[in-house]
């Protein structure tokens, strides 16, 4: 993931998506074909160049190998480190769901900016982040429910490591459950977790991330539910639903910014 953004080389406007264009940053595996869908990983290239699954799959798995053969929609590989793919006030809608904690702190406005300027006036912003303020009270409550056992214990655990082992894990997630000897070999084709970019930077919650995007230059900020948003034709993406209709993110922040109409 993106830690700083510069500006990127634009598409030219012949290859940008016809209205309404919906922009899905940081896209991993979960596309829509209502979408172009933009990242920097190794799933955007298997997706690209499919004949490569096969060879790569002993490697990836099973589970991983069939979650890039359900890929959907077109897809640009680009690093969001140098900037955004797109022109200036080209976009309907950005949307970036558990991109944005990964960013350095001071990097993020930067990148804030740089959705702004992509997007039209009156143009919609949606992020989806982890929830502090949601994980902070999951932890309290464990605390205060605490009957010193050591069961007790072991979740209160869990909830701690929701709070912070994204931040200082080594092992990416995808690893888990894996052989040593396939977890070394990822590791040295694609890094450790925080080589990939799979780390937190950074914690937000609804009193936080206002000022950030308002610093920014977004208007309208508010805090939404994963099944309501000003963007048209929203639900039927399919990028917050699991294919069974749940939530695809739970303990997670949805909130919605415009760019203002006389930018």
């Amino acid at each position: 993931m993106a830690t700083d953004t510069g500006k990127a080389k634009q598409l030219p406007r012949e290859q940008v998506h016809a209205a309404p264009l919906i922009i899905n940053l940081g896209c991993g595996v979960k596309t829509s074909d209502l979408c172009i869908n933009v990242d920097w990983s190794i799933y955007i290239i298997l997706k690209q160049n499919q004949w490569l699954l096969p060879l790569v799959a002993p490697l990836i798995g099973h589970y991983r190998a069939e979650r890039v053969k359900g890929m959907r929609g077109k897809t640009i590989s680009h690093d969001l480190k140098k900037g955004i793919p797109f022109p200036t006030n080209s976009a309907d809608a950005v949307y970036h769901s558990h991109l944005m904690e990964h960013i350095d702190r001071d990097a993020v406005i930067v990148f804030q900016k740089e959705i702004c300027r992509v997007l039209k006036p009156g143009g919609v912003q949606r992020l989806c982040i982890p929830d502090l303020e949601q994980l902070v009270s999951d932890y309290s409550k464990s605390l205060a429910a605490d009957d010193l056992t050591r069961e007790a214990s072991l979740r209160h655990d869990i909830l701690v490591a929701e709070i912070l082992e994204q931040s200082v894990r080594r092992t990416p997630a995808g690893a888990k459950g894996q052989s040593a000897l396939r977890i070394w070999l990822e590791n040295l084709l694609l890094g450790d977790a925080r080589k990939r970019g799979e780390t937190h930077q950074w914690m937000w919650d609804r009193v936080n991330v206002r000022a950030v995007l308002m610093d920014a230059g977004f208007t309208d900020v508010s805090v939404r539910s994963y099944d309501v948003s000003d963007i048209e034709g929203w639900q039927q993406t399919g990028l917050e639903r699991t294919s069974d209709g749940r939530e695809y993110r739970p303990k997670s922040l949805y909130v919605e910014c415009k760019k203002p109409t006389n930018s």
